[in-house]
């Protein structure tokens, strides 16, 4: 049976991440907080959280990837039966080579070792939040900040570990893990009588959870770009198990359209002018190698 075959990432990484975007706030937000008496009107230049270019290479190594396995997994389903076999042959042996053998993502990127505390934004904000409590309260708080900091660190280790064994979410947490955001603001996405009836009941986000929601996003689609690729995995080598002449690339390339509409989910987080840079940098490697 089909659904017997296709696997699925389970981890407990998943469930934390559903809770924390969730939890943390519903609305990513971005650089600066709009003024509460205009819908349009913004304080300050909008910055959106920042990588630098090199960081982001990896990632789309991983989008030529897909792309071209779709392009060649596209050209299987829709080849006319006189096409040469040969062609047929070598074009599975492309798609083998690009999506069961290794690649070098991260080559010449700022990997990053796990960090040994919190970014400083959410230490302030834990200092911020332990300030508006009673004092004979705040022992406690130390005791929660502490443990939910061994929680955060314990996640990372966790995380560091499967990148050595998945390149593609090594190649996606390397852009995540070097983002820089703006911690004196940010842009709410609320209306303007919802926005107003925040400031005034003292309800605006935390920039701790702001942040935690917008990484939590950026997760959530990555974790689907792993999914989509650990099926489409596995079908290529279900397929190859199979008798030559009853290979069948159908499904092959629906699981290979959905690896790239998640990529896309995920890509739609970062600045355009980045990803065309990005794009320019790859393609040249790609000539390269010509």
């Amino acid at each position: 049976v089909q659904c017997n075959r296709r696997s699925i990432l389970r981890s407990s990484e998943n469930l934390f991440l559903f809770v924390s975007t969730f939890a943390a706030t519903r609305r990513v937000a971005w650089a600066s907080v709009e003024d509460e008496n205009s819908a349009g009107t913004k304080v300050g230049v909008l910055r959106r959280p920042y990588a630098s270019l090199d960081s982001l290479l990896p990632a789309i190594r991983v989008k030529m990837m897909i792309d071209m396995s779709v392009s060649k997994a596209n050209y299987l389903v829709t080849a006319s039966p006189s096409s040469k076999e040969s062609s047929q042959e070598r074009i599975k042996r492309e798609l083998s080579d690009l999506l069961l053998n290794p690649h070098k993502f991260t080559q010449n990127s700022p990997v990053q070792d796990v960090p040994k505390k919190p970014a400083k934004e959410y230490l302030d904000s834990y200092n911020r939040d332990r300030q508006k409590i009673p004092l004979f309260q705040q022992p406690g708080a130390y005791l929660v900040q502490g443990a939910e900091i061994d929680a955060w660190k314990r996640l990372k280790r966790q995380e560091k570990q499967r990148e050595g064994v998945d390149e593609i979410r090594a190649a996606l947490n390397v852009y995540t893990d070097n983002l820089s955001f703006d911690s004196s603001s940010y842009a709410l996405n609320a209306d303007k009588k919802e926005r107003s009836k925040l400031i005034r009941e003292d309800r605006l986000p935390d920039i701790k959870n702001v942040i935690a929601s917008d990484m939590g996003m950026r997760y959530l689609y990555r974790n689907q770009v792993l999914t989509a690729m650990e099926e489409t995995r596995f079908e290529l080598r279900y397929q190859f198990s199979k008798k030559e002449e009853d290979f069948d690339a159908s499904n092959l390339l629906e699981l290979l359209l959905d690896a790239q509409r998640a990529f896309d989910r995920w890509v739609i987080m970062v600045p355009e002018k980045d990803i065309s840079e990005a794009l320019l940098v790859v393609e040249h490697e790609a000539l390269a190698f010509l």
